[in-house]
């Protein structure tokens, strides 16, 4: 019992930290704003991390590994279907549709890396989470180009760069130009097709 109460005291901090993140900035939550969003103690809260930096690396930890095993479902979906829908794109929906497109998510994602860019302290943390999701995004891609029937003709860290370029480009764009809280992203659903399709040989 006291394991799960840990773990959800954890939650629960962690969910006020990902809330003020998008609301205010990473400079704005402070220890005491995301108690009080909790409806915990200081003492609560230190009891569980030692520093805001370890509750953000924690944060940090459970966005990528929720964005990875979406990633994964996608590309390990049925690809049998309807054959009048070509592969990649059948890929390409399933990711859109689970991949995280609303607005708190991409400004908790722009707090991460600010916050790596400013505090130099924490940065090599960040990098190496960062590197550790990259490389896992590469062998999911990789795994992807096999389900197709294919090979990357690109290298995985070049592919998964122009995807992550292209993604983080929609929701800006869709974001700034609508005040919906999901994100339109009709320009990606089309794209990401497109670079599969270029970046995939047959055979």
């Amino acid at each position: 019992m006291t394991t799960k109460r840990r773990e959800a005291t954890r939650d629960r901090l962690v969910e006020a930290a990902r809330e003020l993140l998008a609301e205010i900035g990473i400079q704005g939550a402070t220890v005491e704003a995301i108690c009080e969003r909790a409806g915990f103690t200081r003492g609560a809260f230190y009891s569980n991390y030692a520093s805001k930096d370890e509750l953000i690396v924690d944060l940090f930890a459970r966005e990528k590994t929720q964005v990875l095993a979406f990633m994964q479902a996608a590309v390990e979906a049925e690809v049998s279907g309807d054959e009048g829908v070509p592969a990649a794109v059948r890929i390409a929906e399933r990711f859109l549709e689970a991949y995280p497109h609303d607005r708190t998510s991409f400004l908790v994602h722009l707090e991460f890396i600010t916050h790596g860019i400013r505090q130099r302290a924490v940065a090599e943390i960040h990098r190496q989470l960062w590197a550790e999701a990259r490389a896992d995004m590469q062998r999911v891609l990789e795994g992807g180009a096999a389900l197709l029937g294919g090979r990357l003709v690109v290298t995985p860290e070049q592919a998964v760069t122009v995807l992550i370029g292209a993604y983080e480009l929609a929701m800006r764009d869709a974001l700034l130009d609508s005040e919906e809280n999901e994100a339109d992203l009709s320009r990606l659903r089309e794209l990401i097709p497109a670079l599969l399709t270029a970046f995939i040989a047959r055979g």
